[in-house]
């Protein structure tokens, strides 16, 4: 279905939102195979307008209607650039019926569409991997702690740090049987740690992009200035962004991947502490 490129976007097929689902993407108009996937075409409740793709190769073919002359089609094709992180579309046909005092006639041989849309663009599915990433489930940062064991030392640092670790997500998007897969990922931005104790040692909080560190490369601390319990709360905020899977590319690199509006927010589990003050005691010399 993903196979060759397309031609130039533009006109009423090139709109990806229908004009009375703004709110709902027309992966119909992309990547057709379903009789409902054009919202907009409706006439007593029952779809007169469906699409679908077919290789450029094909359009000489008698089912897909009159391609005149067929080899600029598979020309244009072969001429097409998509750009990058982009998913390279076959030629776009359409196949209508009507509906007749309530009753639909036959549907239509395939026409082929004049200046379908060229490629799906990543910003094309930005709207929808936005809701996407809204119904995610972030798994919370960990909250690390030394000294260990819950026993923290007054006016001594204790080391607070956590893991910066994107979180990936396998999505698809549209519905029925045809789907675009992409893959949004949960990057980790800000993390607000809360030093609270039961004697008032509020502390800060402290926000940082600094995940932090282990002794001895610590580089997120907190000292606490009173003996007794003690809690330890972190919260992350976590920016979207997301990529067409099967597009080549670096993983590694921003350029891969486009930003998703907005962040969610994850809390982490309370930590338990118990802060105590470690004092000296005179003994005996046990060698006199």
């Amino acid at each position: 279905m993903f196979g060759s490129p397309a031609f130039a976007s533009g006109g009423d097929p090139s709109d990806i939102f229908s004009d009375t689902h703004k709110d709902h993407l027309n992966l119909g108009r992309y990547i057709g195979g379903s009789e409902v996937n054009d919202p907009a075409s409706y006439q007593s409740g029952l779809p007169t307008r469906k699409y679908e793709r077919k290789p450029a190769i094909l359009c000489h073919e008698s089912d897909v209607g009159d391609v005149d002359g067929c080899a600029w089609l598979i020309q244009k094709v072969a001429d097409a650039n998509c750009p990058k992180g982009a998913l390279p579309l076959d030629p776009l046909y359409v196949s209508t019926r009507e509906v007749v005092d309530g009753e639909p006639t036959d549907w239509s041989g395939w026409e082929l569409v004049d200046n379908a849309a060229l490629c799906l663009n990543p910003a094309d599915l930005k709207a929808e991997a936005t809701k996407a990433f809204k119904s995610l489930t972030v798994k919370p940062s960990p909250i690390k702690v030394q000294p260990g064991g819950g026993q923290v030392l007054i006016n001594m640092f204790t080391v607070t740090y956590t893991d910066a670790v994107a979180q990936a997500f396998d999505v698809s998007l549209g519905e029925g049987d045809q789907k675009i897969p992409i893959q949004v990922e949960a990057v980790p931005n800000t993390f607000t740690w809360s030093y609270g104790s039961d004697e008032g040692d509020e502390g800060f909080p402290l926000t940082t992009t600094d995940p932090g560190k282990p002794y001895p490369d610590q580089t997120v601390t907190h000292t606490y200035t009173h003996k007794g319990p003690a809690t330890l709360d972190l919260t992350t905020t976590w920016t979207g962004r997301f990529r067409i899977q099967g597009i080549p590319g670096d993983l590694t690199d921003p350029d891969t991947w486009t930003a998703i509006d907005g962040q969610a927010t994850t809390t982490s589990p309370t930590v338990h502490l118990n802060v105590y003050e470690k004092r000296p005691h005179l003994v005996e010399d046990a060698l006199k």
